[in-house]
C-alpha cells in the first residue's frame, strides 16, 4: 500500500514539474520574443498581458515610461491607446442598440441637425465600418489639429469621396459623429457614458484625453518618429474633447484586462449582439475584411477580432479559443506591424494559431531559392486551385519578391515582380514593386515606366508619384 502511495505521489509530482517546466518555457519564450521586438523597433516601454480561459497566463511590464527621467513602466502606468479607442466606442454604440435607443440603419440626421445635406442620409453602420465616404478631419490643420469649429467648417466644405458602403477608408470624422450621436441618445457626455457602462467608473486609471500635453499622474510619455524620422516626444495639440471617440482613451493594462473579461463573459454585450458587431461588413467594391469598428483576422482557421492605435497599442480576442492579448506601448523608433507581433504572440500560446500568409511566404521563398522559379510557379498554381481565403496570392508573390530584394537577389526579385504584373495586370501595387526593383538595380528608364503604369492604375498612396518625381529630378 505504501509503495502505491509513493508511486502515486511521484507521478503527481512529476506531472506538476512538467506543467511548471512548460510554464517556465512559455514565459521565457514570450520574454525573449518581446524583448527582441522592443530592441529591434526601439520601443521605450510596454506592458503585455495574455489571458487564456479567463486566467492571466503571462504579464510583464518592461522599459521606460519616460526616457528623459528614467521612469520605469509599472503596473500602474497609464497608456493613451489612440485609435484602439474605437472598438470601445463601438461597444458603446451596440449597448445603445441593445437598449433600443438607436439602430444601425438610422441616418445620422436623426440625431444631428447641423450637417451638410449630402451627409444626412448616411447611416450609423457606415460610420462604424469606415465606409461613409466622408472627408477626414485628420487631414486638416497639418501637424496641429484645429479646434472643433474650424475642423467642422473645413470638413463641411469637402465633397463626399465615394458612395457609402463601397470601400473601407479609415476616417476620424466617422467617430466624431458617433460621439455626437452617443451623447445625444444617452443624455451624457461620452466620458461618463463609456466609463459608467464599461469600466465601473475607474476614473484614476481609465479616462479620456486626446491631448498628450496634459500632465497626468502615472501616464506614460509617448514617443514617435513620424515628423522628423527620429523618435521625439508626441505633443499634438487637440483642443477640447471632440476627438475623444477617435483616439482619447487612456487606460492601464490591468483595467483593459478587466474590460476584456467583461466582454468575453457577455457583461458588456449579449452574445448575439457581439456576433452582430463582429459580422464581416459587405463592402461592394473592396475585399477588405472588417466588421463594425473591429478588424477581423483569421489565423489557420482561428478567427480573432481586434484593433490597434498609432502602431503602438493593440488588442486581440480569439472568442472560440478563449484567448486575449493586450499589448500597450508608449512609442517606437522604427515603424513595424504591431498586428504581426500579436500574431506571433498568439502562436507562442498555441502553435495551431499562426499566420498562414506569413508561413506561405517563408515556404515559397525557400522553394524559389532551393528549386528555382519553375518549382515556385508550380506551387503557386496549386495554391491558386485551392482558393485558400487566408492566402492573398498577389501579396504572397510580392512579399517573396521583396524578401529577395532585401537579400540583394535583385534579378530574382525582378523575375518574380514581372510574374506578378503578368498575373495581376490591373494591380498598381504589383507595378509599383517592379518599378522599385528596377530602381534598386539602377535601371531608371524601366523603373520610370512601371511607376507611370502604377499611377495610371490608381497609384499607391503617393509612393509611385514620389518615386517618379525622384527619377525625373536626377
Amino acid at each position: 500500500m505504501k509503495n502505491k502511495i509513493a508511486i502515486s505521489l511521484i507521478v503527481f509530482l512529476s506531472g506538476m514539474f512538467s506543467i511548471s517546466a512548460q510554464n517556465i518555457f512559455f514565459k521565457n519564450a514570450v520574454d525573449s520574443y518581446i524583448l527582441a521586438v522592443k530592441k529591434k523597433y526601439e520601443i521605450p516601454g510596454l506592458s503585455l498581458c495574455i489571458v487564456k480561459n479567463n486566467v492571466v497566463i503571462y504579464r510583464n511590464s518592461i522599459g521606460l515610461a519616460n526616457i528623459e527621467h528614467n521612469v520605469p513602466i509599472k503596473d500602474s502606468s497609464i497608456f493613451r491607446v489612440y485609435s484602439l479607442t474605437k472598438p470601445i466606442i463601438a461597444v458603446g454604440v451596440f449597448q445603445l442598440i441593445e437598449q433600443g435607443k438607436l439602430q444601425l440603419d438610422d441616418p445620422i440626421s436623426k440625431y444631428i441637425d447641423d450637417i451638410p445635406d449630402a451627409w444626412k442620409s448616411i447611416q450609423i453602420r457606415y460610420l462604424l465600418a469606415h465606409s461613409s465616404g466622408l472627408p477626414d478631419m485628420k487631414s486638416f490643420g497639418g501637424g496641429k489639429q484645429p479646434i472643433e469649429e474650424k475642423a467642422k467648417e473645413l470638413a463641411f466644405r469637402e465633397k463626399i469621396k465615394f458612395n457609402t458602403g463601397e470601400i473601407y477608408e479609415y476616417n476620424q470624422t466617422n467617430f466624431w459623429l458617433l460621439k455626437l450621436i452617443i451623447e445625444k441618445v444617452s443624455g451624457e457626455n461620452l466620458t461618463n457614458f463609456i466609463c459608467e457602462n464599461q469600466f465601473s467608473g475607474e476614473q484614476n486609471s481609465v479616462f479620456f484625453s486626446s491631448d498628450s500635453k496634459q500632465i497626468i499622474k502615472n501616464r506614460v510619455t509617448s514617443y514617435f518618429p513620424f515628423s522628423t524620422g527620429k523618435m521625439i516626444i508626441d505633443l499634438p495639440t487637440i483642443e477640447g474633447d471632440y476627438m475623444h471617440a477617435a483616439n482619447g482613451l487612456n487606460i492601464t493594462v490591468e483595467e483593459f484586462v478587466k474590460w476584456d473579461r467583461k466582454l468575453k463573459n457577455n457583461e458588456l454585450l449579449k452574445e448575439e449582439t457581439k456576433r452582430e458587431m463582429w459580422k464581416t461588413f459587405p463592402f461592394s467594391k473592396s475585399n477588405k475584411v472588417f466588421t463594425y469598428a473591429w478588424d477581423k483576422f483569421t489565423l489557420n482557421g482561428h478567427d480573432s477580432y481586434g484593433f490597434t492605435g498609432s502602431l503602438i497599442t493593440a488588442y486581440r480576442v480569439f472568442p472560440k479559443d478563449n484567448l486575449s492579448i493586450v499589448l500597450l506601448s508608449n512609442g517606437l523608433g522604427k515603424i513595424y506591424d504591431i498586428d504581426d507581433v500579436v500574431d506571433k504572440i498568439a502562436t507562442l500560446v498555441d502553435s495551431d494559431i499562426y499566420n498562414v500568409q506569413e508561413k506561405a511566404v517563408e515556404d515559397m521563398y525557400s522553394i524559389f531559392k532551393d528549386k528555382g522559379f519553375l518549382a515556385f510557379k508550380n506551387t503557386y498554381d496549386s495554391q491558386k486551385e485551392k482558393v485558400n481565403k487566408e492566402i492573398n496570392l498577389e501579396r504572397l508573390v510580392n512579399s517573396v519578391g521583396y524578401k529577395l530584394l532585401r537579400n540583394n537577389f535583385i534579378d530574382d526579385a525582378i523575375k518574380l515582380f514581372q510574374f506578378n504584373t503578368s498575373e495581376y495586370k490591373n494591380s498598381a501595387n504589383a507595378h509599383d514593386s517592379l518599378g522599385e526593383a528596377y530602381y534598386t538595380q539602377g535601371n531608371f528608364e524601366k523603373a520610370k515606366l512601371y511607376y507611370k503604369k502604377a499611377i495610371s492604375l490608381g497609384g499607391t498612396n503617393g509612393n509611385a508619384k514620389e518615386m517618379l518625381d525622384k527619377i525625373l529630378k536626377r
